[in-house]
């Protein structure tokens, strides 16, 4: 049986308090940002507010903007962490689990943002490749190096999978912890990292990549693979390139509407949550099975509807969604 959009959401919307504000409830506030996020035909959220009061939900958009700065996001990292257990219990893990980790910026144009020294939010995260969901993530505001974020690095890494890295994570102390906590590791080292003293701590894998006329030198703890099989290994660090992409072009991550630190952390949120939907959810065969396929059916259904705020009356008739 389909794992379905309704069937998934539904024991979501559940969690959420219909009648907790009352003006703009939790579940009309987590509706909204999930439309605004999914829905592909909307280029603002004003235009989906507009959209929202033409079809008699009464809530406007300085309301939504207030809640943005004031609520706090437990639940939307509740549901985030649901979801990516969902997802690992979907795919179960296996012996040789991929796990590239990297951080993708996202510029601040609000002046407001400026005021208050920042002019970047960084996101850093891991996806595991055999599951297919991203890791616990770590969300910064202002400039900060990988390298920073050692600690939590070590953490989002699972027991059974390999930790794939670019040159900003690269440090021995850094490599020196995370054989110390028995993680297994393929990093990619700065060219001023020397090397002939550490051979006999860690393997130093040399490969060149004809195409691009580069050299990467590669340093890892994992001992029953080839030189070869290292090397394949790195390559799918540009997975974790794959999902910025993704969520940048098409979740709208690039577009970071609110002007407060809260109001980007629960959007930040939000996206991940409407990537987590997508890996979960299944659709006919006929449509296709990627991500991308994914997203265009879902378009189909939400141009049935209004928005995911009117959907949900069919999917909770029992509830008058958005009254006060």
């Amino acid at each position: 049986m389909l794992v379905s959009f309704p069937a998934l959401v539904k024991p979501i919307l559940k969690q959420l308090c219909p009648h907790n504000y009352p003006v703009l409830n939790s579940r009309l506030f987590f509706e909204i940002w999930l439309t605004f996020v999914l829905d592909q035909s909307l280029t603002s959220m004003r235009d989906l507010f507009y959209r929202l009061n033409k079809a008699g939900i009464k809530v406007d958009i300085s309301t939504f903007s207030k809640a943005c700065k004031t609520r706090q996001d437990e639940h939307f990292c509740r549901i985030y962490a649901e979801l990516i257990r969902q997802l690992k219990q979907k795919n179960p893990a296996t012996a040789q689990m991929l796990f590239p980790i990297d951080s993708t910026v996202i510029t601040l144009t609000s002046k407001l943002f400026w005021m208050q020294g920042y002019h970047q939010v960084k996101l850093l995260n891991g996806v595991n490749l055999t599951q297919g969901n991203p890791s616990e993530c770590l969300i910064h505001f202002g400039q900060g190096h990988d390298a920073k974020f050692a600690d939590r690095v070590t953490g989002m890494i699972p027991e059974d999978a390999i930790g794939v890295m670019d040159r900003g994570f690269a440090s021995w102390d850094f490599l020196g912890q995370l054989s110390q906590d028995q993680t297994r590791f393929v990093v990619r080292l700065k060219n001023t990292m020397k090397t002939e003293f550490e051979h006999e701590r860690y393997r130093v894998v040399w490969f060149c990549d004809l195409e691009s006329q580069t050299e990467f030198r590669l340093a890892t703890n994992v001992e029953l693979m080839t030189n070869e099989e290292i090397s394949e290994v790195y390559r799918h660090r540009w997975q974790i390139e794959v999902l910025w992409k993704f969520l940048k072009m098409h979740l709208k991550l690039d577009k970071l509407i609110s002007k407060s630190v809260n109001g980007v952390t629960i959007q930040i949120y939000m996206v991940l949550i409407a990537y987590l939907i997508l890996q979960l959810i299944e659709i006919p065969e006929f449509y296709g099975h990627q991500l991308l396929d994914k997203l265009r059916y879902l378009q189909l259904e939400l141009s049935r509807r209004c928005s995911i705020v009117h959907w949900s009356y069919d999917l909770l008739p029992e509830t008058l969604v958005g009254a006060s």
